[in-house]
């Protein structure tokens, strides 16, 4: 029995430093893919925050941290009280970094922020403008951060990812449904 239990302890030790490990590949290497899967096809850019890729990342070194309390505790109680409090930050997480995302179609603008588990869409008419920060870097002009301004009061201002990938496509669509864009030069202020 004894060797049994030391056996199951090495596999619980060898899965987590493999989850470790595994926590600064996965959510660059596998959640991005999997967003970008199972959103719908008609999507023509799918982007997600810096967010999505700490919450994964903590979410699977979380997992790990409990398979280790599963090998250390002695004391049953402690051993699965703990590695079930582990797992279930750990799961939550990995759902917050999935959730994480934001996309456009032809359309509409779909937005999941980080952190939460509830998508908003909004038409193209829905948008008041759109402003692109512009700063200097290495003496060259470049865009800091795309903001989009909604006709109810709401923004989303994105400073990384695909927006800037899908940002003249997104003016482009917001200018035809009637919205306006801005260039605002930041090194200026």
């Amino acid at each position: 029995m004894y060797d049994f239990v030391d056996q199951r302890r090495i596999v619980y030790i060898t899965f987590a430093i493999i989850l470790f490990i595994s926590s600064l590949i996965a959510p660059t290497a596998v959640f991005y893919p999997l967003k970008t899967v199972f959103i719908t096809p008609a999507a023509l850019y799918v982007g997600t925050s810096y967010l999505s890729l700490i919450t994964g990342g903590i979410g699977i070194a979380l997992v790990a941290c409990g398979l280790i309390a599963l090998a250390v505790f002695e004391n049953r109680l402690k051993r699965y009280l703990i590695s079930g409090i582990l797992f279930a930050l750990g799961i939550v997480g990995v759902s917050l970094s999935l959730s994480d995302y934001y996309y456009m179609t032809e359309d509409e603008f779909f937005y999941n922020s980080p952190l939460s588990f509830s998508e908003e869409s909004y038409i193209w008419e829905d948008f008041e403008k759109v402003e692109e920060r512009i700063g200097k870097k290495d003496n060259t002009n470049t865009v800091e951060s795309i903001a989009l301004y909604f006709k109810n009061g709401d923004s989303i201002e994105m400073s990384s990812g695909r927006i800037f990938e899908m940002s003249g496509s997104l003016i482009n669509k917001i200018e035809q449904a009637g919205g306006s864009h801005e260039r605002i030069d930041v090194t200026s202020k």
